[in-house]
């Protein structure tokens, strides 16, 4: 099945001593995702091709590009940008500062595409490792960072989705004892907003059923457990509320994503890191996709690492990645056509 006009999806290939070649290839052995958009994959071909000698795959008759003033992506071949950064043999499994430099240039040269008009609709990637990209020269704490300062997006936020279930923090990577202080009503309130406004853009969703977990126990029992839910959370909702957000809560965590599951909201929004992630891993730790919300484009990622353990041992279940490329896809589908031409992919706003 042949489509006009497909959305172009780029693809990093992550860390070389990784898995992300593998996983890459192995999601785009699928004639359904492969026709479902032009893809560009951003790598070293070297690694491409060895990792498809690995896998025991047929050769891929690539669309290898060398102007990338004039962007011209294919849509019956898989188009390839060779940045030819790595020397062989690959340390598979190790970290390694040539490995972080590669990874950390794939993921510039995406930038650069994504500044230039009508060129990508959206960026998948593929795990780096933070250790190797910090021993290259890179002070960055992954993905999110560097995208967020490349495109001088000060509100980020981290979606995690699987299936029926999309859950949203406030606060992303910083220390437990730190988070209660980053709990202001502005921060809940924020991200209430990009919530309703990436599920109403990208996923089609006029009126999103949106709760909000409270960040103590039992959602403070009214302050006897803390008080930032009175303080803040409570009256972020009220204010999204007169926004006419359908917005409930806060709830305690410890039920709330029981009830998420049966399918009573859309998406949930938690207060930190692992309040999010060890219920959503532990349902969906082989589907999960990490969307960054508040870049000027579709960024999405396989939620899983760089699995050194199992690099190069054709081992890596593509299934994550699978996920990413299609929620890619989807949102980049439903972007009207205007706006997708216009590079305008509703950035975070700030609210009073």
């Amino acid at each position: 099945m042949k489509m006009k006009n497909k959305v172009k999806i780029g693809i990093t290939l992550g860390d070389p001593a990784g898995i992300g070649a593998e996983i890459t290839l192995k999601a785009l052995k699928s004639k359904k995702i492969r026709e479902s958009a032009s893809f560009l994959l951003i790598g070293d071909y070297g690694v491409a091709t060895q990792t498809q000698r690995q896998l025991g795959m047929k050769a891929i008759n690539y669309h290898i590009l060398g102007d990338i003033g004039r962007l011209r992506l294919s849509e019956e071949l898989i188009n390839f940008i060779n940045l030819g950064n790595v020397t062989y043999p690959l340390p598979y499994g190790k970290i390694d500062a040539r490995c972080g430099k590669a990874a950390y240039e794939y993921i510039n040269m995406a930038c650069l595409l994504l500044r230039s008009r009508n060129s990508l609709d959206a960026l998948v990637t593929a795990p780096i490792n933070k250790e190797s990209l910090n021993l290259a020269g890179y002070k960055f704490q992954g993905h999110t960072q560097i995208l967020s300062q490349r495109f001088k997006s000060r509100y980020v936020r981290m979606m995690f989705s699987a299936e029926n279930m999309k859950v949203i923090l406030v606060t992303i990577h910083i220390s437990l004892k730190n988070v209660p202080a980053q709990i202001t009503k502005k921060e809940v309130q924020d991200t209430i907003f990009a919530v309703q406004r990436t599920m109403n853009v990208y996923f089609g969703m006029k009126k999103p059923r949106i709760a909000v977990c409270g960040l103590n126990p039992h959602a403070g029992e009214d302050g006897l457990f803390g008080t930032e839910e009175k303080d803040h959370i409570i009256p972020a909702i009220k204010k999204a509320r007169t926004q006419k957000i359908k917005v409930e809560g806060p709830f305690p965590a410890d039920s709330l994503f029981w009830k998420a599951r049966q399918g009573e909201y859309d998406a949930v929004i938690a207060m930190y890191h692992d309040q999010a992630c060890i219920p959503f891993k532990t349902l969906h730790f082989d589907k999960g996709v990490n969307t960054t919300l508040g870049l000027p484009f579709i960024r999405t990622s396989p939620d899983h690492g760089t699995a050194f353990d199992i690099a190069g041992k054709n081992k890596a279940d593509p299934t994550a990645m699978k996920e990413a490329i299609k929620l890619a896809v989807e949102m980049a589908s439903n972007m009207p056509r205007k706006r997708r031409k216009k590079r305008v992919y509703v950035p975070h706003k700030e609210h009073s």
